[in-house]
């Protein structure tokens, strides 16, 4: 379990080789600079792409574009006088520079209560009822047990640990569910993993999770796994990106929590002939790899 209250922030570690300061982060811009360019392949991405996002809200750096930031004159300012900046380890802290927004959203910053161990059960569950189809690996049950007990519980108390917890609500469930989705943890029954859990830590940080699952979901599945077939590559570096993936998610937690209207067509073509085309898509791309 993770203490509480719980911010990705407590985790970076400056002194370890997969960690950077928010002021090396600041040194090391080369005018117009990514994540992926500043992890060099040495650092964690997916923990540089947080940073920046929260450098971006205390206008140190500017966003130019997806992923594309630049340096800001704030941000020039603030490397010429260190001293003065609220900060440890090289570490700003954000809070104090954006006091003005800290409490603008809602968001989940309270993980005691779920950890690896918590979120292989419950997908265990889901293989072990009769009432849910579950995709057994070559048909065998034994062997589909020891592939969800051999998911490693460090790499899902790394989505908890490094979890996106300056952003809000919407933001972050539909971050959870992609990355759970992407990552395709265990054998089947990554999507209601993912969402019964975010279901689980709404109620626990005290948001009224009422609604989380609704009928429309099982649309939203088949868009998400379309997505994740045909247009994105969810790895842990590419963790917390602003793909199609998350957008599909985005959307559907900005209609659960804010009652925001759809503006395109959701039922078209029928969910039915969605599943039949998501089938056979997936069976080209396997004749392709073999």
């Amino acid at each position: 379990m993770t203490d509480r209250p719980h911010t990705y922030r407590d985790f970076i570690e400056t002194n370890e080789p997969m960690y950077i300061s928010d002021k090396k982060i600041l040194e090391n811009f080369q005018d117009k600079t990514t994540p992926h360019q500043l992890a060099q392949d040495r650092y964690r991405e997916n923990v540089i792409r947080l940073q920046l996002r929260d450098l971006n809200k205390i206008t140190a750096v500017r966003q130019l574009g997806h992923e594309t930031y630049e340096l800001t004159q704030k941000g020039h300012q603030m490397l010429d006088n260190w001293g003065d900046t609220p900060s440890s380890d090289g570490l700003i802290e954000i809070q104090k520079l954006d006091a003005e927004n800290s409490s603008d959203y809602q968001n989940i910053n309270d993980f005691s209560d779920i950890d690896g161990e918590t979120i292989k059960q419950i997908n265990f569950e889901f293989a072990e009822d009769s009432d849910n189809i579950y995709g057994w690996i070559r048909g065998s049950p034994d062997d589909t047990r020891r592939k969800i007990n051999n998911v490693a519980e460090t790499d899902l108390h790394r989505i908890i640990r490094e979890f996106p917890t300056n952003e809000p609500l919407s933001d972050q469930c539909a971050h959870w569910v992609r990355a759970f989705v992407g990552i395709h943890f265990f054998p089947d029954a990554n999507h209601r993993t993912a969402t019964n859990t975010i279901e689980y830590l709404v109620e626990q940080n005290n948001f009224s999770a009422e609604n989380i699952i609704r009928q429309s979901i099982n649309r939203t599945v088949l868009h998400s796994k379309f997505a994740r077939t045909l247009h994105t590559d969810v790895r842990f570096n590419t963790l917390w990106e602003k793909d199609e993936l998350f957008h599909i998610w985005h959307r559907y937690f900005t209609q659960v929590f804010h009652q925001s209207l759809e503006r395109r067509n959701p039922h078209k073509p029928p969910t039915k002939k969605l599943d039949s085309c998501l089938d056979h898509t997936r069976s080209i791309l396997s004749d392709l790899k073999n």
